[in-house]
């Protein structure tokens, strides 16, 4: 379930987009208990700070490539650094632009499908308090732990504009080293440079808010569809032993008396399924071609920049100072557990669906509609680079081998 928490993580997040950046899509109603479409200007605020994102990419290649010719340059063990975390740094960003341009195409679906989300997730709440369902230990467990990391995401993406505001004033920084060349500007922490912190940190709050509106919009997906589930799949009522030709068989028969949402009948389930089928499409046309994807390339970069910077020049890196080694382990380990608990979760989901389809299939009546309904039902999945991959188990194990890899040849050059 979406729960009252989140909702305000998630409505706090947004207050704070609004009135710190003054760039947003939608804005949050507090007499309707809904998002709303933001005014055209908060909304031409979010295109602009992502117009200006994109000069960043174009400038930091420059800068980049003439420093492949210069050999005393890549010599240096803090310029090679200066070098990775730059490439680093402007992939991720180019990854962060897709997404919000997906985003800004999309941003009424988003919203109403948000909306939707949590009016659905009111009406399978109260379901639940009806027939006095508990959740179990795992599910419980699921809730905290989604409801912890939307709150550390929240925090970081609201902490990341002031951090990058002061990792600029670094000379490991990539953009503060491109100023420094062409520019002869050394950022510092001085009167004169505040005005350029704080319109960098204001660029960057933007990239924040959207990547903080696409692990919300997911997580709304996976915790309505978890709890769904959960609540439809039918429990077992009824063993029975029947002989075989060597040994005894068990036979478990299921039916919809012992659903954790009480007693349903069959239109009843199949609309409720539907439903969430319905949010399943709409989510995969969003996230399936470009999001998910471009969300994998992000998090293989910020965790390769980080560990290299880490490994190859630990010495410069703790010069720096804490802030950036700061920056640097949380773009490790932030990386690594959003790849791993988003595949986690997607997988569980439609491990649950499938469950879900051969209970129905099991039901004692085969020639009940729900059953008809099964035989036909997919699984619930998310798509990645839609419609080709589906977001596994095996997701993260793939991420974890192939960043390994990339680190270790790196390494070894």
């Amino acid at each position: 379930m979406i729960t009252s928490f989140i909702r305000k993580t998630v409505k706090y997040r947004l207050l704070i987009s609004v009135y710190l950046s003054g760039a947003a899509d939608w804005n949050w109603n507090p007499t309707q208990e809904c998002f709303v479409p933001a005014s055209i200007y908060l909304r031409w605020n979010a295109r602009l700070l992502l117009t200006l994102g994109t000069t960043f990419p174009f400038l930091m290649t420059t800068f980049l490539l003439l420093k492949v010719p210069n050999e005393e340059y890549m010599e240096s063990t803090e310029s090679f650094v200066i070098f990775i975390l730059g490439w680093t740094e402007m992939f991720i960003v180019t990854c962060i632009l897709m997404i919000g341009l997906q985003l800004v195409r999309y941003w009424r679906e988003v919203m109403h499908l948000m909306n939707e989300m949590s009016r659905y997730s009111d009406n399978v709440e109260d379901l639940m308090k009806r027939n006095n369902t508990q959740l179990n230990r795992e599910e419980k467990k699921h809730l905290y732990k989604a409801s912890v990391i939307i709150a550390v995401t929240g925090a970081l993406c609201t902490s990341a504009p002031f951090l990058f505001g002061a990792c600029i004033c670094f000379r490991m920084e990539p953009t503060h080293a491109m100023l420094q060349e062409w520019l002869e500007v050394n950022i510092s922490f001085q009167p004169k440079f505040i005005p350029f912190i704080i319109f960098m940190a204001w660029i960057v709050s933007n990239a924040a808010s959207v990547v903080f509106s696409g692990i919300t919009l997911i997580y709304h997906y996976i915790l309505l569809a978890r709890s769904l589930v959960y609540g439809l799949t039918p429990q077992s009522t009824s063993k029975m032993v029947q002989p075989g030709s060597s040994r005894y068989k068990v036979i478990i028969q299921y039916d919809l008396n012992s659903t954790y949402f009480g007693v349903l009948d069959e239109m009843t389930a199949v609309q409720m399924y539907r439903t969430q089928q319905i949010f399943n499409s709409i989510t995969n046309d969003i996230f399936g071609s470009v999001l998910i994807s471009f969300h994998h390339v992000g998090c293989m970069l910020a965790f390769l920049g980080g560990a290299l910077a880490l490994l190859q020049a630990t010495d410069d890196v703790l010069d720096a100072g804490p802030l950036v080694v700061a920056a640097l382990v949380l773009a490790v380990i932030v990386s690594l557990i959003l790849e791993y608990e988003e595949s986690k979760e997607i997988s569980e989901v439609c491990q649950k669906s499938g469950i879900f389809v051969r209970r129905c299939l099991n039901l004692t009546d085969r020639r009940s509609m729900l059953y008809k309904f099964a035989k036909s039902c997919p699984k619930l999945k998310v798509h990645a680079g839609y419609p080709f991959f589906d977001v596994g188990k095996e997701t993260f194990t793939q991420f974890w081998g192939q960043g390994l890899d990339f680190l270790i040849g790196m390494l070894a050059l």
